[in-house]
């Protein structure tokens, strides 16, 4: 890879305007480094945040910066001089992230950071950033610093330390070695690999929140299993998902092929092929595209039914029973103990209440598509199943499929074949329904309450309930057949 680069013409303007308050000479020393070079080293054309570097106190000219431009200004930590600043370009907000050394020099700063790929820097000088010198892409190269051959280290697709003291200075770094592994597609280098399996516990200092952050950057990665399995074996896996490490060497009965964990594994991956796939049903892409957006913060609806997937089955542990009749493994009830571990995973890594609603679903309904398709898929059931779970059947359904491709029990390949038709009739149903005007009902609330003096609760939901689904099979089609079904809900 070049030993420089060329600037992109707006951030190449925009450095130029901040560069005049941080006014860099010879003493003044004003660094492009990190991400910012990493990214444009990989064909970046644009770049949103921007990362400097400086051998003095950046704060009062950021400050000034951004008085006189209307920037946004934030101090992130006074002692160590860290400031952020906030430019709006038409709609896009570019972040300046300007800090002062770590070290004495601009070589030990590069080798206090985590990653050499990460540790590429360039000077900036001021007579380099003059008005006219914009035009042309030669006019905006910048000669890159690289003592630790980070350029080469990403042309090679690996990852490797900048120190032996990665992750005692910050045991975060144990996690954003799986991320830019997996963003990047790279390698841990041999050494990498191993300080990640002797220091894996260092983990265990670092907040939910923060784990959560990198963790959900790697599931957002087409092929997230790849990694998912490289923190197994690494150690990462037991710190973060202590719950699913105990999965390890669970047995299970005939209709398994592998142990709980790895039939787990095994069913992340098949999910990924499915989401990875192209499916002849014109409503496919409206699901692919539900998977992206967000649910809560930036984490999207597809990272966190992955997350999902991982889970269904942490209730097989503590269920697991041998029936003394038939001597076969079973495990009732797993999807009930399943749903209550699965609120304390997100507990600890801080999800919200939206997520965690939404996990908990999942891993209770995960066995509900089968159970259907074994009893004979009709338009009560349907209607019931996505009435309880609204959109959210729609993962639901599929990880139901990826988890029986995940077991190689006693069905053929024919019958297999049908169990998939099935799931995606499943999936088209819900989006036929969404297809149906809804209803007036015939009876509310107000009806139940005068027609039959009983008080709100679970069996006043309940009969409404019945009501809405009786009114949409057409078994209900007038208001006194309505009130004559409540009646003999009621009796």
């Amino acid at each position: 890879m070049s030993k420089s680069i060329s600037l992109p013409q707006l951030e190449f303007k925009m450095l130029r305007e901040i560069l005049y308050f941080l006014n860099p000479s010879a003493e003044r020393q004003v660094w492009l480094v990190g991400g910012s070079i990493r990214d444009l080293l990989r064909g970046s054309s644009s770049l949103t945040d921007l990362d400097l570097t400086t051998n003095f106190n950046p704060i009062p000219a950021a400050r000034e910066f951004a008085r006189k431009t209307g920037a946004g200004f934030v101090v992130l930590d006074e002692e160590r001089h860290i400031v952020r600043v906030v430019t709006l370009v038409g709609n896009v907000h570019y972040t300046f992230d300007i800090s002062q050394f770590r070290a004495p020099t601009i070589e030990e700063d590069l080798r206090a950071r985590d990653f050499t790929i990460n540790a590429i820097s360039a000077r900036l000088h001021a007579d380099s950033f003059a008005h006219n010198s914009e035009n042309s892409a030669d006019s905006r190269m910048v000669e890159l610093f690289d003592p630790l051959e980070g350029v080469d280290h990403l042309g090679r697709g690996l990852i490797i330390p900048c120190s032996d003291q990665l992750f005692t200075d910050d045991p975060l770094r144990l996690m954003r070695a799986f991320r830019f592994s997996a963003l990047f597609n790279a390698e841990f280098s041999p050494e990498l690999h191993a300080m990640v399996i002797a220091q894996a516990d260092l983990l265990k200092q670092v907040s939910g929140e923060r784990i959560r952050d990198e963790f959900f950057k790697v599931l957002g990665v087409s092929d997230s299993t790849r990694w998912v399995r490289l923190m197994n074996a690494t150690g990462i896996l037991a710190v973060i998902l202590p719950q699913l490490h105990a999965c390890h060497g669970v047995e299970q009965n005939d209709w398994h092929h592998l142990d709980v964990f790895d039939h787990t594994i095994l069913t992340l991956e098949n999910l990924e092929k499915l989401i990875n796939s192209d499916q002849p049903y014109p409503w496919w892409l409206h699901f692919k595209n539900y998977l992206n957006e967000n649910i809560s913060g930036t984490r999207t609806w597809g990272q966190t039914l992955k997350l999902g997937c991982l889970l269904h089955d942490l209730g097989k542990p503590p269920c697991r029973r041998i029936d003394h009749e038939s001597e076969r493994v079973i495990f009732h009830g797993h999807e009930m103990e399943g749903s209550r571990i699965a609120k304390d995973v997100c507990d600890s890594l801080k999800l919200s209440i939206n997520e965690m609603n939404y996990l908990q679903r999942v891993v209770k309904n995960h066995m509900r598509p089968g159970v259907m398709l074994q009893q004979g898929l009709n338009e009560k059931r349907l209607f019931r199943f996505y009435s309880e779970c609204g959109r959210d059947g729609l993962g639901i359904a599929l990880l139901s499929l990826a988890d029986r491709y995940s077991a190689l029990g006693s069905l053929g390949e024919t019958e297999l074949a049908e169990f998939t038709a099935g799931i995606f009739q499943i999936m088209h149903q819900f989006y036929e329904q969404l297809k149906k005007p809804k209803l007036a009902p015939f009876l509310n609330g107000n009806d139940l309450i005068k027609q039959f003096a009983i008080k709100p609760g679970p069996e006043f939901r309940r009969i409404l309930d019945a009501l809405e689904e009786a009114q949409y099979t057409g078994e209900v089609t007038t208001r006194d057949e309505a009130l004559a079904l409540a009646l003999r809900l009621l009796q």
